[in-house]
């Protein structure tokens, strides 16, 4: 009788080293899983970091050249826009751009033109030096550039929300226009040409002050990063020597 209690001990000792060597086993596993989607997520972070950094440098790249040439614009950095005013652009309640308006929009064409191939894809190679000279650490991030037109909250909304798209049209073909590249020469990774157009009325204000409503009136473009891919993750992983 005691030597079956003793073996029952026995086999009861090894059933829960066995068991316990499992568990440590899984438990083993499960850091190595969670080290390697850790470093996965640092990577693909990493990518996303360098796909940013490079359209904020590009962003004033180009707020740099226009103010040269005396076009007064803004940008907001943590948002990828570049603003440009209503009144360097049209008169009042007005989507047609008016006579002061087609020098600036000449201007930001040839900008524009210039530095969008340094993110994304395009055959047209003749900005390719001046684009090297940006050392920007992702060449091919841009998705989109959305030209987007905003109103204030004065008058109807279906009055606004015509004259917020109608005047995003109208500086997409005067743009396109004065460079052809613009319109389906430069596209995203996918084929398809980036530049697009949008009309947001009164949605999206900068300001809620009366005072200064003005400045909801505005013609926006909003650049638009794609994700980072595996391809990505690859280049970044190589130009890092891992």
């Amino acid at each position: 009788m005691h030597q079956e209690s003793s073996s029952i001990e026995n086999h009861d000792e090894s059933y829960f080293a066995s068991f316990t060597d499992m568990l440590v086993g899984i438990i083993f596993i499960f850091i190595i899983l969670l080290m390697i989607v850790a470093n996965d997520f640092q990577e693909a972070t990493d990518a996303v970091t360098k796909i940013n950094e490079s359209r904020d440098k590009v962003l004033r790249e180009i707020e740099k050249s226009l103010k040269e040439s005396g076009v007064q614009v803004t940008i907001d950095i943590e948002q990828g826009v570049l603003r440009l005013p209503e009144d360097i652009l049209f008169n009042f309640d007005k989507y047609e751009v008016d006579e002061k308006g087609e020098k600036p929009l000449k201007t930001l064409s040839e900008v524009l033109g210039k530095f969008l191939p340094c993110i994304s894809i395009t055959e047209d190679k003749s900005h390719q030096e001046s684009c090297e000279q940006l050392n920007l650490a992702s060449k091919d991030g841009l998705d989109a550039v959305f030209i987007e037109g905003h109103t204030d909250s004065k008058g109807s909304h279906e009055h606004n929300w015509e004259l917020s798209a109608k005047r995003a049209i109208s500086v997409f073909r005067k743009i396109t226009d004065a460079s052809p590249l613009l319109n389906e020469g430069i596209k995203n990774k996918n084929g398809v040409p980036v530049l697009n157009v949008s009309g947001y009325e009164a949605r999206r204000p900068i300001t809620t002050i009366p005072e200064k409503f003005k400045l909801n009136r505005r013609i926006e473009l909003r650049f638009i990063m794609r994700s980072p891919t595996p391809e990505d993750v690859k280049k970044l992983k190589d130009a890092v020597g891992q």
